[in-house]
Order: structure tokens, then C-alpha cells, then sequence
């Protein structure tokens, strides 16, 4: 190792010439209509983290996809009733912005630009989540659209709908979405993830 290296408070590195960090390269947004998309200037190529958050309350799903070799995430599905409004999207790459005439710098062995003083890099926490969950963080949060799990709801004896949730955010919160996936005689119950990656979105804005 060689060079400049710079560690978290907590002593884990944070940027080294080793590598190129996750830093925000596009924000966009997603009108309020089921398949609408954002595509990002990010190339398939490269690895692509979206932090969504919403204008309202709704329940939502969205995809990540790629369309003419790009990153883009798609507004899959609205569920009745629900508005979100616009879809603020944040999309993050290990790739380097076009840098200023003037400042500062890093570069790797090979003499390529990885990281420049003017890249916002990636700052995520991990926030424990259950299958369904709502929580006032105490700042503009943008969350990592992700399926959370699924779970039943007693309606009556061999009758149970399904319901499978997935992450959004909006205001200070972030909360789960449900949407109606089926039925089934006996309860049911899972959970994909009990962790969920959320940013402060004013650090971005």
C-alpha cells in the first residue's frame, strides 16, 4: 500500500488508491406513472447502488434494469389507491465525474484519477428493519429500494392473503410497502433482509 488513505472514524478505510469509492454520479426523478423510468449515464459495466425517496406515502415497487447498456431504475408498480407523487433518484458508481481544472486528487498504480475533491461519496448506515416497518429517522432520508420478506393476514379458516413488502422512504421516514401477492390456507411468513441501507438525502440535495 502507497499513497493516501483515508479511515472512517471507526478506524475502517474509507478511500484508498486501491480502489475507486461509490460516489453519487446521477440524481433524477420518476413521475408518479406505473413503469416510468430513470436512466442513468452509469454503463452496465460498473456496479450501480439507487437510494429512492418519495414525495408521499404509497405503496410502491420499483426495478433495477438495464436499458441501452445503462443503469435505470423503473416505477414497476403503484398499488391502487396510493400516490407517491415524484420519485427522487439517487444513483451512486465506482466510477470518477469530470473533474474541475483545479484540485484535489487521487490516483491508482496504473496513474488512473479514482477519486477527486469534488465526488460526493457514498455515505450509507444499515438501519434494523422487521417485514413491516416504519421509522422517523430525524433527517431527509433516501433509502435502497430491496423486497423486505413477506407475511399472511388471518382473514378466515383456509383463507390468508399473502402480502409480500418491499423498502421506500419519504420525509423523515422510511417504511415498508405491501402489496397483495396471493392466498393460502396457513400462515405464512418470511423475511429476505432484517437490515436496510438508507443515506441523509440533504447531504446530496
Amino acid at each position: 500500500m502507497y499513497g493516501l488513505s483515508i479511515t472512517k472514524p471507526d478506524g475502517s478505510l474509507w478511500i484508498s488508491p486501491g480502489f475507486t469509492p461509490q460516489c453519487l454520479i446521477n440524481k433524477g426523478t420518476i413521475p408518479a406513472t406505473e413503469k416510468s423510468f430513470f436512466k442513468t449515464s452509469i454503463p452496465s459495466g460498473k456496479s450501480c447502488f439507487f437510494f429512492i425517496r418519495t414525495e408521499k406515502k404509497a405503496d410502491v415497487m420499483y426495478t433495477h434494469e438495464q436499458i441501452d447498456g445503462y443503469h435505470a431504475l423503473r416505477l414497476h408498480v403503484i398499488v391502487r389507491g396510493t400516490n407517491p407523487g415524484v420519485t427522487t433518484v439517487y444513483a451512486f458508481a465506482n466510477m470518477v465525474t469530470p473533474p474541475s481544472e483545479y484540485g484535489i486528487a487521487m490516483y491508482n498504480p496504473d496513474g488512473e484519477m479514482i477519486y477527486h475533491g469534488e465526488m460526493m461519496l457514498l455515505d450509507a448506515k444499515l438501519i434494523p428493519v422487521d417485514v413491516g416497518f416504519e421509522n422517523d429517522l430525524g433527517y431527509p432520508c433516501a433509502i435502497m429500494p430491496a423486497l423486505v420478506g413477506y407475511y399472511s393476514q388471518y382473514v378466515a379458516p383456509y383463507y390468508q392473503p399473502i402480502y409480500t413488502t418491499s423498502t421506500c422512504a419519504t420525509g423523515n421516514k422510511i417504511y415498508s410497502c405491501e402489496h397483495y401477492s396471493g392466498a393460502a390456507s396457513w400462515s405464512n411468513f418470511s423475511r429476505y433482509i432484517d437490515k436496510v441501507l438508507v443515506i441523509n438525502a440533504s447531504m446530496y440535495d
